[in-house]
This record gives structure tokens, C-alpha cells and sequence, in this order.
């Protein structure tokens, strides 16, 4: 249970950052690849970068999967997209600082990312 002085300080705590255009990290995953929270804009979030502390979120394919994991896993989501947060449930992240099981090779890049691929489409 808290107290109303806690709950007091909470809110002054979450007022100040909007007031200052504080962001709040939410969720991460790998080394530099993360969100926070931007309070002053309400349910908005921009990328991250735990290690450097800027917003540019990068990492191998693998942290973005482990991003995407964490943010399917949390609590919001539940709150905004029940039918996912209950499929990720079955799902682990790898942890923070875990590398893939292995990298993309370069041919598998080419291969996703060529003009002609038809997975470069939508749809």
C-alpha cells in the first residue's frame, strides 16, 4: 500500500519530466535498442538507446526481435492489444546483453532487402 505523500511524489515526479521534456525509458532490449516513454505527449514513445542514451535505437536483427518481444510481453499491451499480449506470452527475449544464435549473412540481407523481393512488399 502506499502513502499519499509517495503518491504526492509520484505525480510531481511524472509532472516535472513532462514540464521538462523528460523522456522515461519503458523497454529494452540488446545494447542500444529501446523505447521510452515521452510523458508531456501522452501515450507516445520514441526510440532509445540504453547504452548511449540518445535516440538512435540500432542493434542486430536479433535485438529488435528481443524489442519487439519485450514490448508485446508488457503490460500495455495487454491494455491496448489483449490477442498479442497473450500470443507473446509463449515467446522469450534473450535478455540485454545476449548476441543472436547467429547472425544475418549478407546474402540473406541482399536477399530481403533487393528491389525485387517480394518481401520488400506489402500486403
Amino acid at each position: 500500500m502506499t502513502t499519499p505523500e509517495h503518491e504526492q511524489a509520484v505525480k510531481d515526479y511524472f509532472e516535472q519530466a513532462a514540464a521538462n521534456f523528460e523522456e522515461i525509458p519503458a523497454i529494452n532490449a540488446g545494447k542500444r535498442c529501446g523505447v521510452q516513454w515521452t510523458p508531456w505527449m501522452d501515450d507516445w514513445f520514441t526510440s532509445w538507446s540504453p547504452r548511449n542514451s540518445n535516440s538512435n535505437a540500432e542493434g542486430p536483427w536479433d535485438h529488435w526481435v528481443d524489442l519487439a518481444i519485450n514490448i508485446l510481453k508488457d503490460p500495455l499491451t495487454e491494455l491496448v492489444r489483449p490477442e498479442a499480449h497473450a500470443l507473446a506470452q509463449q515467446l522469450e527475449a534473450r535478455g540485454f546483453y545476449s548476441e543472436a544464435n547467429r547472425d544475418l549473412t549478407g546474402a540473406e540481407l541482399r536477399a530481403r532487402f533487393s528491389p525485387d523481393s517480394s518481401l520488400t512488399e506489402e500486403g
